[in-house]
């Protein structure tokens, strides 16, 4: 498992997974930029399978995808910002775990929720590109 360039927010990665044109330009200009996600990204996309057909088609999309795994100091980081930030910013549980595995790994975090990882100052938390108005 090689190292990701960068990691992506679950946010960012559905509107990927939803054929969003922004989106599909956007990851075409990282050009072979490693891409990677969290694990628990991918579980939280494969928890939006209706069905196995939906469950083998995503598991297939999500394979292009370098897995960022969790390690015990992802642990106790997120649970730091949990305690710190959860009620003055919103951040929750699974938003504090994969931002402490992107911090740890050091690469560039991208997200739409750039509000909830603003007070995790070492975090390179951006956003890929505006949205603007989604139809």
């Amino acid at each position: 498992m090689t190292r990701p360039d960068l990691v992506l927010d679950s946010d960012v990665l559905i509107e990927i997974l939803r054929g969003r044109p922004n989106a599909g330009q956007w990851l075409n200009s990282l050009g072979s930029q490693a891409v990677g996600i969290s694990v628990l990204t991918r579980m939280e996309i494969l928890q939006g399978a209706r069905n196995r057909q939906e469950q083998t088609t995503l598991i297939a999309q999500l394979n292009h995808y370098e897995l960022v795994l969790l390690d015990a100091g992802d642990a106790i980081q997120a649970l730091r910002w949990f305690e710190t930030y959860h009620l003055s910013y919103g951040v929750g549980i699974m938003d504090c775990l994969i931002a402490a595995s992107a911090l740890r790994i050091g690469q560039p975090f991208y997200t739409f929720n750039v509000r909830h990882y603003r007070s995790f100052t070492a975090l390179q938390a951006q956003e890929p590109y505006s949205r603007g108005t989604i139809p």
